[in-house]
Order: C-alpha cells, then sequence, then structure tokens
C-alpha cells in the first residue's frame, strides 16, 4: 500500500507539470510511459503503474484551471473558463474562480462515485440510446445559443462566428494538418486565450488588488453546478467524440438565463469544473462499463492490464478517492501562491508578454502551419468580440465535427 501511494504522488506532481504548462498535455506523458512501459514494469508492479497514470490524470484536471483562468492558455477541457474566469480576475476575484472549479471537480468525483452504486447497470443501457441523439442535441444547442442573442444583428454575426469555427474545426481535425494531439492548441488558443488578452489590451487595464479570503456563494449554487457538471460529465466521459468542453457547452445553455449578482458565472465554473473531472474519472470507468477506453488514461490502463476485472474497477475507484485529496490541496496552494504574485504585475507588459510565450510555445510545438491557424483563430476571436456576441459560439469549432462524427 506504500508503495501505491508514493506513486500516487508522484503521479500528482505530474498532473501538477501537466496543468500548469500550456501545451504539455497529459496524453503527452502517458504516451511516455507506454514507451518505456517494458522497463517500468521490469522494476514496478502493474497497479503501481497504473496508481500513477490515474493520479496524473485526475489531478491535470483540477490544476489546469490556474493558467487558463490566470494567463488565458487553455486547453480543450479548460477553454470555456477563460471567459468568467478573465472577468472575475479583472474584479479581484481571480482565486475564486479557480476555487470554483475545484469545488466542482471535488463534488463530482464524490457525486460520480455515489452515482457509479446504479449506474453500473443503467449506464450501459443508456449508452447506445444516448448516440442517437447526440448529433440532433447539440445542433440544437448551437441553435438555441443563437437564438439567444439579442438582435438580429448579433444573430447574423453569430451565425457567421459558428459558421467559420465550425469549419476551422472541420479542417484541422478531418484535414491532417497537424497531428490530432497538438491540432487544438494553437486553435484553442487563438480562439479564446490571444484574441481574448488583445481585446483587453485596449481598454488599458491593471489587475486589481486580489480577494484571498473565501469564496462567496450559496451552497445552492455549488449544488446546482456540481450535479449539472458531473451528468454532463459522465456524457462526455462515456461517448466517443465528445469532449468536456462540448458538454460544458450544453451545460452552459442550461444556465443562459437572467444573471443576479453573478450567480449564474458562478455556477458555470462549479459546473465546469465538474465537467472536467468527472469526465476524466468516467473516461476511466468506462473500460468497465462498456468496455471501450475513452481517453488517453484508459489507453494506457487498459494497455497494461490487458484484461479488466471488477476488483481492477474498484482499485480505480479507489485511486481516484485518494487522489483528489491531494489535488485539491495542491491545485488550492499553488493558485494563492500564483494570484498574490499576479496581483503585483503590470497588466499592460504580464499580456504582452504571455502572448508572446504562447505565439512561441505554438510555433516550438505546432511549427509554421500551427502558428497560421493560430492567426485564423484570433481573427475569428476579435470578431466575436468586435460584435459583441457570445464568445462561446466559437465552440463550434469542436461542436460541429463532433456533429458531422455522429451522422
Amino acid at each position: 500500500m506504500i508503495e501505491i501511494l508514493v506513486f500516487v504522488l508522484i503521479g500528482v506532481l505530474l498532473g501538477i507539470f501537466t496543468g500548469l504548462v500550456p501545451g504539455v498535455h497529459v496524453n503527452t506523458v502517458i504516451i511516455l510511459i507506454i514507451a518505456v512501459l517494458p522497463v517500468m514494469l521490469a522494476y514496478f508492479s502493474v497497479y503501481e503503474v497504473i496508481a500513477l497514470v490515474i493520479s496524473m490524470g485526475v489531478t491535470h484536471t483540477f490544476v489546469d484551471y490556474i493558467p487558463s483562468i490566470l494567463m488565458g492558455a487553455p486547453d480543450d477541457t479548460s477553454v470555456l473558463s477563460i471567459l468568467p474566469g478573465h472577468r472575475m480576475l479583472m474584479e479581484g476575484r481571480g482565486l475564486e474562480a479557480i476555487r470554483l472549479t475545484v469545488i466542482g471537480g471535488l463534488g463530482a468525483i464524490i457525486l460520480g462515485s455515489i452515482f457509479l452504486t446504479f449506474g453500473v447497470f443503467v449506464l450501459p443501457l443508456l449508452y447506445h440510446y444516448t448516440r442517437q441523439i447526440l448529433p440532433f442535441l447539440l445542433l440544437g444547442v448551437l441553435l438555441h445559443m443563437v437564438y439567444t442573442e439579442r438582435s438580429v444583428k448579433r444573430r447574423a454575426f453569430s451565425i457567421v462566428v459558428i459558421l467559420y469555427s465550425g469549419i476551422l474545426g472541420v479542417i484541422i481535425l478531418e484535414g491532417n494538418i497537424l497531428s490530432l494531439k497538438y491540432a487544438l492548441f494553437p486553435t484553442l488558443t487563438g480562439l479564446f486565450g490571444i484574441s481574448t488578452i488583445l481585446m483587453s489590451l485596449r481598454t488599458r487595464p491593471e489587475i486589481p488588488p486580489q480577494d484571498l479570503g473565501s469564496s462567496k456563494g450559496s451552497a445552492k449554487i455549488h449544488k446546482n453546478g456540481i450535479v449539472a457538471g458531473t451528468f454532463a460529465g459522465i456524457l462526455a466521459g462515456l461517448l466517443p467524440s465528445i469532449g468536456s468542453a462540448q458538454s460544458a457547452l450544453i451545460v452552459q445553455t442550461i444556465f443562459n438565463k437572467g444573471d443576479k449578482d453573478g450567480d449564474n458565472e458562478k455556477e458555470f465554473l462549479v459546473a465546469l469544473g465538474g465537467v472536467n473531472t468527472s469526465d476524466a474519472v468516467y473516461a476511466l470507468f468506462a473500460l468497465y462499463l462498456i468496455g471501450n477506453p475513452r481517453s488517453g488514461a484508459s489507453i494506457a490502463v487498459q494497455h497494461i492490464l490487458g484484461g479488466f476485472t471488477f476488483n481492477d474497477f474498484i482499485f480505480m475507484v479507489s485511486i481516484v478517492l485518494i487522489t483528489v485529496f491531494f489535488a485539491v490541496f495542491a491545485t488550492l496552494l499553488i493558485a494563492r501562491i500564483f494570484v498574490r504574485k499576479v496581483q503585483d504585475i503590470n497588466y499592460q507588459e504580464f499580456s504582452k508578454s504571455i502572448i508572446v510565450f504562447l505565439v512561441a510555445l505554438i510555433l516550438l510545438i505546432t511549427g509554421l502551419k500551427g502558428f497560421l491557424i493560430a492567426v485564423v483563430a484570433t481573427s475569428i476571436g476579435i470578431i466575436a468580440h468586435l460584435t459583441g456576441i457570445k464568445k462561446s459560439h466559437m465552440m463550434a469549432v469542436l461542436i460541429v465535427p463532433t456533429i458531422m462524427y455522429f451522422w
């Protein structure tokens, strides 16, 4: 048991690394682990290696909101957090935004574990039925988002942005321009990260002093966000081609109503944290529930184990529950340190440095092709900002290819 705990802690450290460094995905490390697996299994047991993989994946889902909210550097699981997270940061509530995602992730693991007691029997039955209605559900989400714009002019612009984003998504995901492992990094960074930072520079803002006190929010906000995030994440974790970002967009339409004192914003961040973590966890559990791996971590577990028994399933659940304690503590500690530093930084210079850093990272990881994709994506993001429409319309970059996949 001590050996397993040591590997959990190593996995937590790796998850912190992948979560904090933009462009370094947890799947990249998993590929390296699989590459050296014969050597590792010569010295360590299969369950020690599995504990490492699972704990790394779970920790990543908590930590990756820190660079997303504080730096505008998202990946496909945390991209939507930039929108309310950046606003809260500029209101002195950056730490609260990160705490809300942590509450969502922790709540999703607890609720998702409870749901497993009968979900083991229910989810396999719903799996095939949900696949049939999913493209219609996603199409309905896009139409609803257009409808919620307040004027005919904004609805027209939202359709344009959805079309541009959807075409870009099809090109990068179906056109083999870049490896699928890296294709979304320049795309999402341009759409949501660089464009947001560039537009915020126009107003010459300064990061205000940050409130380091406890989060303000009612139990109802937390409860609603956790429930919505958990079950949207379960959907993402079980179905092919559906990620937490697509499920989060469905959740966002649920909260798209009149906001009161920012309650919807807080509720959405809780839900988003829940979606991300629930997706990662149920993608692992899908090995037992439906017999298919649904993530890089679950593919690695299947590769390591070969066969998969009920005892293996219980072991995975136990590792998830052990990991969440360390992941929550580490995320809150690191977030507090980062928030203290960011409030002392000149926003103008910091933003310019972030843009240079992101562009350099895009060139390093994806080359000139990735840079050109980022330029196109940034242009679409700027259109959305200048026209005043909801930035979530740009999630069509993932939604449209998903609809095409199922049809």
